[in-house]
């Protein structure tokens, strides 16, 4: 089992724990445990407007990392300009 996973199980047996004392009388749990609910019920609503409307979900689309190039070193002189390739002139 993954670490993360395992916190994960860690944190919700201890959300649970903590309903099962609101309920059973620490009646001051239940605004901060209900926080978590209306927002995960707030975020379902979104997702479900946003499929009902039928607007699709974007791509993510990631850049990749700029290639180390030795010109653009902190010893390149700073008089020299830098040809990245990308210039357009």
């Amino acid at each position: 089992m993954k670490f993360t996973r395992g916190v994960a199980i860690v944190v919700l047996l201890l959300y649970i724990f903590l309903w099962v004392l609101a309920v059973n009388g620490v009646s001051s749990l239940v605004p901060l445990l209900a926080v978590p609910v209306v927002l995960a019920v707030l975020v379902a609503f979104g997702v479900w407007l946003n499929r009902f409307v039928g607007i699709t979900q974007r791509q993510q689309h990631f850049q990749d990392p700029p290639e180390d190039d030795e010109s653009t070193g902190p010893s390149a002189p700073a008089d020299e300009p830098t040809d990245h390739g990308d210039a357009h002139e």
